[in-house]
């Protein structure tokens, strides 16, 4: 009967400590998220009111880039959520009645860490299957804003796929007088076993239409061998209108889920050659869904060492974890990016740094006892 009892009363502080938790994650996440849809607005202020869009466009913008900032979100409101509960029920003596029935400190955040937990493990197929859509589809009509003036997003000293099996490489590009230098397009899609070649010295764009001057076509024959060389003064290629083909072939990481990293990788790998940011984010797609949880393993010890006489100690604390792990992760991600730390490393260190400054606070926490 007493132990029968002692489980009804765990499970109904169970329940009372997620609830308070609950409320402040959940209002801390509705102003989070308000502040990042300003945010949004705010980086994106030129290209919105420069293009004039419609405000259909600009809501679809906006809810493109609303999985991408829940990723942020969570995190935020989970620490925001944790210190704000703790340090009322700690002001208010809530959480030395609950000790004083033999539970100690992690036993008493149990269900906060559970249900974090699952959050997190939500979070994971959440960034992995809904946030690299959503930014692929964000980062598409952004390009096609870009091209509303017949200039396509186009980039310089980096070799892209155009349409029609093209790939190419532009040495400069001039928005304002619609016109592209040092141009080097290879045609895969010729039929032949080697690319032909084309140069220009420069090309200017017209509805699709690339007028190119001051170039040679070089034909290669199945040895690779040049077996002629046409020079021309002008000469026009048809490209889409849209450059759809231009907007949609080129993705960046942020747009790639897990699979495509890790195959993208071994890709690489086969070629010999390295590329350890690839690697990094692909760690980071199993990394970052947990912060939300690290981020709480240390700020429920310091806010039970601190927060008692002051909500404001506590928020100080905020943003300094904030601040702290955001910091080592930049800095992890530049040394794994430029292989100095391994990109596993780069990815993880934070998390266990935290993890163990957690364990030690927790511990100090129970020996004062």
């Amino acid at each position: 009967m007493i132990n029968r009892s002692c489980i009804v009363r765990i499970r109904i502080i169970d329940r009372y400590i997620w609830k308070e938790f609950q409320q402040q994650f959940l209002i801390c996440g509705l102003g989070f998220t308000v502040l990042g849809i300003g945010k949004i607005l705010f980086d994106y202020n030129d290209l919105f009111i420069g293009y004039r869009i419609t405000a259909e466009l600009l809501i679809k913008l906006l809810l493109n880039q609303m999985p991408s900032l829940w990723m942020d979100v969570i995190p935020a409101a989970s620490l925001f959520g944790v210190i704000l509960a703790i340090g009322r029920m700690l002001r208010e003596n809530e959480l030395d009645v609950i000790q004083l029935c033999g539970s100690s400190v992690f036993r008493i955040m149990v269900p906060v860490f559970s249900g974090l937990f699952l959050i997190c493990l939500g979070a994971y197929y959440w960034n992995d299957l809904i946030v690299p859509s959503a930014n692929q589809r964000f980062q598409d009509e952004v390009r096609r804003l870009s091209m509303q003036e017949n200039m396509p997003l186009l980039k310089e000293k980096v070799v892209f796929k155009g349409p029609h099996e093209r790939f190419i490489y532009l040495n400069r590009v001039e928005r304002r007088e619609k016109r592209v230098l040092g141009v080097l397009i290879i045609e895969a899609g010729n039929g032949g076993r080697w690319p032909r070649i084309i140069t220009s010295e420069y090309g200017n764009l017209h509805n699709g239409l690339w007028e190119l001057h001051n170039g040679v076509i070089h034909e290669l024959d199945k040895s690779g061998t040049v077996t002629s060389e046409v020079s021309y003064q002008k000469l026009d290629l048809k490209m889409n209108s849209d450059f759809n083909a231009l907007v949609s072939t080129d993705k960046s990481p942020n747009a790639m889920r897990a699979s495509e990293l890790r195959h993208l990788v071994r890709v690489y790998k086969r070629s010999g050659l390295q590329v350890p940011i690839y690697t990094v984010f692909y760690y980071q797609k199993f990394a970052d869904p947990m912060i939300s949880l690290v981020l709480v393993f240390l700020a429920t010890p310091l806010t039970i060492l601190t927060g008692r006489h002051s909500r404001w100690v506590g928020m100080v604390y905020c943003f300094l974890i904030i601040m702290g792990y955001y910091t080592m992760q930049v800095i992890g991600r530049t040394m794994g990016s430029n292989g100095l730390i391994s990109p596993w490393t780069a990815a993880w260190v934070p998390h266990i740094v935290f993890v163990v400054f957690g364990f030690i606070l927790l511990s100090a926490i129970e020996q004062r006892r």
